[in-house]
């Protein structure tokens, strides 16, 4: 028994005592886990930047180049509305130059009109026919297919004209059939020239083919003469 005793005793004397020995396996654990930690997270910004494939140098310089264009972009639009509303002012002047053109072309055309007239009833050519004549009708479009606008002339070449009066009929012809249009109160009364006009409303699914018109002076015979149906817009 006492050898047992003494035994255990020898081999607690020849185990060395260290007192900082737990102290230095604490500190140094202390320091393997902080290590790890570091290195970790060494490891962890190494792989984002890998994922990512851009430093944040490289990032920031991208997301300046991606302003710089957004920029650019702002401003080229600008620049293609400027432009837009330029061509629509362009548009709308030309059209608007066109239009006057065509009035004035027109008014022109009236104009020599006029003009042709007047030399004729002042000038009449040797052999003319002289005497009360319907010397022109003129058709144009509304916007309604069953309504059109008309002017009439009738004239009077003589030198020695006077007035003359009398009444006045149009009669509107086709498919076989006539139908007679007012013409204002259907009078004329004038020395040289007179222009009638006025619209004329069509019946229902009538084509027309010719306008016939016939004077009726209050001295003298019946005077006819006939127009095609030719509408202007």
């Amino acid at each position: 028994m006492f050898r047992r005793e003494r035994e255990t005793l020898q081999r607690l004397v020849l185990v060395p005592y260290r007192p900082f020995r737990n102290l230095s396996l604490g500190i140094g654990g202390f320091i393997l886990i902080i290590a790890a930690g570091v290195g970790g997270f060494y490891a962890g910004t190494r792989y984002s930047s890998s994922a990512v494939g851009a430093t944040p140098d490289e990032v920031e310089r991208l997301r300046q180049t991606v302003r710089m264009y957004a920029e650019k972009s702002k401003a080229m639009r600008d620049k293609a509305a400027v432009a837009q509303h330029d061509r629509q002012i362009v548009l709308a002047a030309t059209e608007q130059l066109r239009q006057e053109n065509k009035k004035l072309l027109e008014s022109i055309t009236v104009l020599e009109d006029q003009v042709g007239t007047y030399k004729k009833l002042l000038s009449p050519r040797a052999g003319a026919s002289a005497g009360l004549s319907a010397e022109r009708l003129d058709l144009h479009g509304t916007g309604n297919p069953a309504q059109v606008s008309y002017r009439l002339v009738l004239t009077q070449a003589s030198r020695s004209a006077g007035d003359i009066r009398g009444t006045l009929e149009a009669h509107l012809v086709g498919g076989g059939r006539s139908v007679m249009l007012p013409v204002g109160d259907n009078r004329f009364a004038f020395q040289y020239f007179q222009s009638l006009s006025g619209e004329w409303q069509l019946p229902a699914g009538f084509r027309p083919e010719r306008v016939d018109i016939v004077l009726r002076p209050a001295q003298g015979a019946p005077v006819q003469k006939s127009f095609r149906w030719e509408v202007q817009p």
